[in-house]
């Protein structure tokens, strides 16, 4: 409606009185209404949201990317709060790193790679079938 009365001609305190008259107390404030009326005098016809990246771009860069691998290849048990100490980076952007860039999820206080590669797999499987022999040899009851 905001478009459609810009088309037309009204200025933007006509507009909130006819949103008022039809919507009550439900209306934009007349800082929204006068926000949108210069964003259409800009020309801008497009009322879907402009894009916007999820973080800045210099929190993702490859050096803090690989920073945070070999944290986590040093210390599983790694916290977001320890990486932000030393990165100095944002929440959202360390979680961007962890889950999309380095492929990895937490599980029981561990940080797993979601694609293991073939030697992570083979590692797993060695590291179980030796739990297995010291269970069987009575070394250990807890597996």
């Amino acid at each position: 409606m905001i478009f459609f009365d810009f088309n037309c001609n009204l200025t933007a305190e006509q507009t909130l009185a006819r949103l008022q008259t039809v919507f009550g107390d439900r209306v934009p404030c007349k800082t929204t209404i006068c926000h949108w009326f210069t964003e259409f005098k800009r020309d801008r016809v497009n009322l879907s949201d402009e894009f916007r990246s999820d973080c800045p771009s210099t929190a993702l860069n490859n050096k803090n990317i690989d920073t945070v691998r070999c944290m986590i290849e040093t210390d599983r048990y790694l916290i977001y709060h320890g990486i932000r100490a030393l990165l100095g980076i944002g929440m959202s952007q360390i979680q961007s790193i962890l889950h999309k860039h380095l492929a990895m999820k937490k599980l029981r206080s561990w940080w797993i790679p979601y694609n293991m590669i073939e030697a992570h797999k083979t590692d797993r499987v060695t590291w179980c079938n030796a739990m297995l022999i010291r269970f069987k040899e009575g070394m250990s009851n807890l597996v």
